[in-house]
């Protein structure tokens, strides 16, 4: 191919039919200033175009052509590559008809309106500007690991075998209208923006990937799932309701500037819920389940939502509570440790109960009341009270010895000790030292717990 003419007709071949074009580690260049496009239309390939470890400084169209094998592996493309309107492969053996394993493309590639019959290998390519996937069929499998592309997006591509993305590097990445015939896997990318709207039905699988900001869509004919395990999620937007919310699964996964905010209401609709996935996934253990709440806690009160933070708090505490239940029911572990554990199961539920773990004082009031009352009614039927030189119970002065319980109680609970009432037998001694212990415990754990409130 005479490529140095100064005839740009000479650099455009119309209706050839060649069986192999080797262009293996070569310098294609016409002139150094000279950026004439390399035009070939209606051209068919029966064998292989083959550019390894080229250097290849000029623009390159492929239009309405038939390659059996495009390889493009180790080259350099120092301009914008264009595949349009072609068909890769042979039609009747399933081959990789693409290759750009590390190859670099300093400007686009584009690949519109084409049939790939066999399979695409990218793996460890550059695409410096665009990578631009428009209107094409693939039959076999896509392989893109460690890839890095500035812009890449897939539109209306219908994809017949497994795609692989994991360890991408994009600063832009767009899926509209795609189709897959296997769900796809992107895990460990690091993707700068994110928007995914497939059609169909199909689960994306981000386990480990960084999604920096983005939006992750449902489809228009089917349902996506998006298990985001150990990810770490930006300011993603989700489409979803309450009723929708589990087909994104969360687990373990980190947050940094995540919009908590945005999604109270619906939070508070599914009751804070984080671990329910309507997908198919293995079963989860609790210690992880633990880890996804502390990581939600972490990641809302970055955001400022301390409401979500605070539920979220409580479910990681709980879930804490269930750990140590099954430590103290393993019994491999020694007595010792299933001792400490029992310990800390009726400690954490104790303070679930009363208090919230600290984040609902109105529970610490209605255990107050509980206490003061409850005491109020014991003191008469256990020896009674003294007051003013008299013991009075229920038997000497009926109901209406409860007020001056219930008076003796309120200044026990608060320890302030009057001692114009007494308590007459040792059963009530006993029973207000406990309640006095009871009333600074309470009042004390009140005061954490609205202070944690206010500055929450």
């Amino acid at each position: 191919m005479d490529i140095r003419s100064s005839d740009d007709r000479r650099r455009e071949y119309n209706g050839v039919v060649i069986e192999d074009v080797d262009l293996d580690f070569s310098l294609l260049v016409v002139d150094a200033d000279d950026l004439s496009r390399l035009r070939f239309r209606n051209c068919t390939f029966d064998g292989s175009l083959s550019l390894v470890g080229s250097v290849v400084r000029h623009p390159i169209d492929l239009i309405e052509c038939s390659i059996v094998h495009l390889d493009l592996t180790g080259s350099t493309l120092e301009h914008d590559v264009t595949v349009q309107d072609t068909h890769l492969g042979a039609e009747d053996d399933s081959i990789t008809c693409l290759t750009a394993r590390k190859a670099t493309f300093e400007r686009s590639f584009r690949l519109e309106r084409t049939e790939i019959s066999g399979s695409i290998e990218f793996a460890g390519g550059t695409v410096e500007d665009w990578l631009d996937i428009d209107r094409v069929t693939v039959d076999g499998r896509v392989h893109f690991p460690n890839a890095h592309v500035q812009h890449a997006q897939f539109i209306d591509v219908d994809f017949g075998d497994t795609v692989e993305f994991v360890g991408l590097r994009a600063g832009h990445l767009a899926f509209e209208r795609t189709r897959f015939a296997t769900d796809p896997t992107l895990d460990e990318a690091i993707l700068g923006r994110i928007r995914c709207r497939p059609a169909g039905d199909v689960t994306w699988s981000f386990r480990g990937a960084t999604l920096e900001s983005g939006r992750l869509l449902q489809s228009e004919e089917g349902v996506a799932y998006y298990d985001l395990a150990e990810a770490t999620v930006g300011p993603v937007d989700l489409d979803c309701s309450a009723a929708t919310f589990d087909r994104y699964r969360f687990m373990r996964t980190r947050f940094d500037g995540f919009h908590f905010a945005a999604y109270r209401d619906l939070f508070r609709e599914t009751g804070w819920t984080l671990d329910e996935y309507a997908g198919t996934v293995p079963a989860v253990s609790v210690p992880d389940l633990e880890l996804t709440y502390l990581e939600a806690k972490r990641g809302a009160t970055a955001d400022g939502d301390n409401e979500s933070a605070s539920a979220f708090f409580v479910r990681e505490m709980r879930l804490r509570r269930a750990r140590y239940g099954e430590h103290a029911r393993n019994p491999s572990r020694s007595p010792l440790d299933r001792l400490d554990a029992a310990t800390r199961w009726a400690t954490n539920g104790f303070l679930d109960l009363i208090a919230g773990y600290g984040e609902l004082p109105e529970r610490i009031v209605g255990a107050t009341v509980a206490v003061i009352v409850g005491a109020a009614l014991i003191y008469p039927a256990i020896g009674g009270l003294l007051t003013g030189g008299q013991r009075v119970t229920y038997a000497s002065a009926g109901l209406g010895v409860f007020t001056d319980s219930l008076y003796f109680s309120v200044v026990t609970f608060t320890t302030l000790g009057l001692g114009d009432v007494q308590p007459a037998s040792m059963a009530g001694r006993i029973l207000a030292g406990s309640e006095a212990l009871a009333g600074a415990f309470l009042m004390a754990l009140f005061v954490f717990a609205l202070g944690r409130r206010v500055t929450r």
